[in-house]
């Protein structure tokens, strides 16, 4: 009788440290899995958190060129330098063969950059050969802030024939060139130029700034010709979100084959106005398969402060770990129908 006790009484405390030993696999896994879904978060957050860096850094680098632009161009002039400004715009009104040949001597002479800047616009309202041929021999100079005003003045003047002589300043000078002829570019609104740059990029830097400038001017066109070629779609996605072209985001969301490329359009179909974009969302997140372009779905949804689209998803679902990340989304908008799922889910309803 007491062996049979003994034996009941190992076996009873053999079975609660097995159990014991099964809740604590249960707490690892558990903690590894929270671990996991938090690291999946976290790399989530971190990618949205670079796209949205890239866009930001595209868009400062495109303000500062225009500011320092401005800068030079608007700087106060000294009483001597407001004379020979006020000289040099009293030649506009004068002939060619009159005006010329003192723009060329103040170009020529020792006049302040200031003083040198304005006789450039003057020049670029010179329709002559010569006057364009002067122009893109200072747009060709040795470099400095006048090299830059002049291939700024050939954009502004808007002659075919120094316009079209600027693409090899663009494939032969530094990143500073390439900008601002590009910014000429944009100015005269040469859509057509700057859409072979970007065809002839030397790599995605290149790409990306051409791209930039075609979204600028608006060039849905040009920028949907690129599409096409398979490349670029990072830069793709930034120019065709600016121009609000949802058509061409949800074309790479559904056709290529770079899923940063899906993820990165599906989020930004988030900041296009109009209904439509909510319904693409919507119907990525009921279609695609790929739990992170999903997920990007969510994003953008929540983007657009699409409550009502989000709690109909919430509620359809009933999967535990999808009603969890839907809530989150839900939450972070904190609105009327967050705070009907959070009551619900208290309550083990749904809402």
């Amino acid at each position: 009788m007491k062996r049979t006790m003994l034996c009941l009484m190992l076996m009873a405390a053999g079975a609660v440290h097995a159990q014991s030993e099964l809740a604590q696999a249960d707490a690892a896994r558990a903690q590894a899995a929270a671990r996991a879904e938090a690291a999946a978060l976290a790399s989530e957050s971190a990618e949205r958190a670079r796209d949205q860096a890239q866009v930001l850094e595209a868009r400062a680098a495109m303000q500062a060129d225009r500011a320092h632009a401005r800068a030079r161009r608007h700087a106060a002039p000294t009483e001597q330098e407001q004379l020979a400004i006020a000289a040099l715009e009293g030649l506009m009104a004068a002939p060619p063969e009159r005006s010329l040949p003192l723009v060329k001597r103040v170009l020529g002479g020792s006049q302040t950059e200031l003083v040198k800047m304005r006789a450039l616009f003057v020049l670029s309202q010179i329709e002559t050969e010569e006057a364009q041929q002067l122009l893109l021999q200072q747009a060709r100079g040795d470099g400095g802030e006048l090299r830059l005003e002049a291939i700024r003045m050939i954009g502004i003047g808007g002659n075919a024939k120094a316009l079209a002589a600027l693409a090899d300043l663009y494939r032969s000078g530094d990143a500073t060139v390439r900008r601002e002829v590009l910014n000429a570019y944009l100015i005269a609104d040469r859509k057509q130029e700057v859409l072979q740059l970007a065809r002839e990029a030397r790599d995605e830097d290149e790409a990306r700034a051409a791209i930039q400038a075609l979204g600028a001017m608006g060039a849905l066109a040009e920028l949907r010709s690129l599409g096409d070629l398979g490349k670029h779609g990072g830069a793709l996605v930034q120019a065709y979100a600016i121009a609000g072209d949802l058509e061409s985001l949800s074309k790479l969301a559904r056709t290529s084959a770079d899923e940063r490329t899906r993820i990165e359009a599906v989020r930004s179909m988030g900041i296009v106005s109009g209904p439509e974009a909510g319904s693409a969302l919507r119907q990525i997140y009921q279609r695609d398969e790929s739990p992170k372009v999903r997920q990007a779905a969510l994003d953008g949804l929540m983007m657009r402060g699409d409550e009502a689209a989000l709690l109909e998803i919430y509620r359809a679902s009933s999967n535990a770990e999808e009603k969890t990340r839907v809530l989150r989304q839900l939450t972070m908008l904190g609105g009327d129908a967050a705070m009907e799922a959070i009551d619900a889910a208290l309550q083990g309803k749904t809402p």
